[in-house]
């Protein structure tokens, strides 16, 4: 049960940053607003992460714009203070990397059916012959 009641408060916390962060951005020019995000919100106190310096530079400008725009929204109306932090970029995924699998000798593959014939499990046993096959179609290096 306190599991449970730990990942409620982590959802809560992170779907409040998350209107946080976009009340925030409404508030920014939008060249500035893809490198700024709102790190953390509590006890009226608000961090906001840049992603370099010279975007924290011109946010440190424009702070005394912002913080007005921001404390008419009930969300920051108890708004005291700002903090500036440059983080690291969010890492991109790129998502059609695949890593290179080693190549799997003929007589590993010659194993792998073996194993296959002796099984009583069907389905596993032809799972094994594809796994062979495919493995064979890929390429594979001599013994």
């Amino acid at each position: 049960m306190l599991c449970n009641q730990e990942v409620k408060s982590l959802t809560e916390n992170a779907t409040q940053l998350i209107e946080l962060d976009k009340l925030f951005r409404a508030v920014l020019p939008p060249k500035l607003a893809r490198y700024c995000r709102v790190g953390n919100y509590r006890n009226g106190q608000l961090l906001l992460e840049t992603q370099s310096a010279s975007a924290a530079t011109q946010l440190k400008f424009l702070l005394p714009q912002i913080r007005g725009k921001l404390k008419k929204s009930s969300k920051f109306r108890a708004l005291q203070d700002i903090k500036l932090r440059v983080a690291q970029p969010e890492p991109k995924l790129d998502r059609h990397y695949r890593r290179p699998a080693p190549p799997v000798s003929r007589h590993s593959q010659q194993l792998i059916r073996q194993t296959a014939e002796n099984l009583s499990d069907r389905e596993l046993a032809s799972a094994m012959r594809r796994l062979a096959d495919t493995l064979g179609k890929s390429g594979s290096e001599s013994d």
